[in-house]
């Protein structure tokens, strides 16, 4: 009963992160094509600084969704089974949260600090290309977590009868005379 509750618990989790990594990427898309409508000066340098404030923040929502499932898959290695997907789901869980620290301590801290730089009227060019640098290589880092996180959600989802392999509920189920469509 706890175990599934924390098996509850760790699929939220992993859907919360997942669905706030393609929100915010919408988010990030829609902030710039409509900031440069604007009469604003230089939209780019408005909107990318908006953008660095919401990453900054969203890398705690991240962290907390990280934990829940690192405790719960922890808990799941140490009382319940030992499959094989259990640990590839391991794997892919310390995989996404070793990205995830890097890019909060690492990339969005030197982003946000790059950011007032390169948002001035005549951004050097050397601060533009490492902030570009530190862009191109924190997109790459969320690129790779969402499909991480995509499979972690898939492989938390998934899950056969109680006590029957995969699939056996079917085959019951067009045994008895029912359908499989």
């Amino acid at each position: 009963m706890i175990m599934n509750a924390l098996r509850a618990l760790a699929t939220t989790a992993a859907g919360v992160w997942l669905g706030g990594m393609i929100l915010i990427a919408i988010v990030a898309a829609t902030t710039f094509s409509e900031m440069r409508q604007t009469g604003v000066e230089h939209p780019n340098a408005v909107a990318g600084q908006v953008m660095a404030k919401n990453f900054s923040r969203f890398d705690k929502l991240q962290m907390v969704c990280a934990a829940v499932l690192l405790v719960w898959q922890t808990a799941q290695l140490v009382v319940g089974r030992r499959r094989l997907g259990d640990w590839l789901r391991t794997a892919m869980i310390l995989s996404a949260v070793g990205l995830l620290i890097y890019s909060a301590w690492v990339l969005t801290p030197r982003i946000l600090d790059l950011q007032t730089a390169v948002a001035s009227a005549n951004p050097d060019a050397a601060v533009k290309a490492v902030f570009d640098e530190f862009h191109r290589t924190a997109v790459r880092v969320s690129k790779i977590n969402l499909l991480l996180l995509a499979a972690i959600v898939l492989s938390l989802a998934w899950r056969p009868l109680r006590g029957k392999p995969a699939g056996e509920g079917l085959r019951r189920t067009q045994e008895i005379g029912g359908s499989a469509t």
